[in-house]
């Protein structure tokens, strides 16, 4: 077993300071990503999470998304689109054909 010297215990320090120089980063661009959503939220803004979202994303955190879509909802969307091609899309069939409702 080799004992350690003084020039690798002091690499060792530098390299664990800027680990936790970036966890405490890390932890701070959160918890001011997490106050904004709140504060977002009880301005009754629209996406209040948009924030955080992009924060963990930028840091790498982000959880895949992997939509379910279910039988039923391709059969409705496909219903959409065939109304839409006619020109007699609304409601919800607008807003699948990309139209805007009114």
């Amino acid at each position: 077993m080799t004992t350690p010297t003084k020039h690798s215990l002091t690499r060792t320090l530098a390299e664990h300071r800027r680990e936790l120089a970036a966890l405490r980063h890390d932890h701070a661009e959160l918890l001011a990503a997490a106050r904004a959503a709140v504060c977002a939220h009880y301005d009754g803004q629209a996406l209040p999470l948009a924030v955080l979202i992009d924060t963990l994303d930028q840091l790498g955190q982000l959880p895949e998304f992997s939509p379910y879509v279910t039988d039923a909802a391709l059969d409705f969307l496909d219903a959409s689109a065939d109304l839409a091609d006619s020109g007699q899309a609304s409601g919800p069939a607008a807003l699948a054909s990309g139209r805007r409702v009114a």
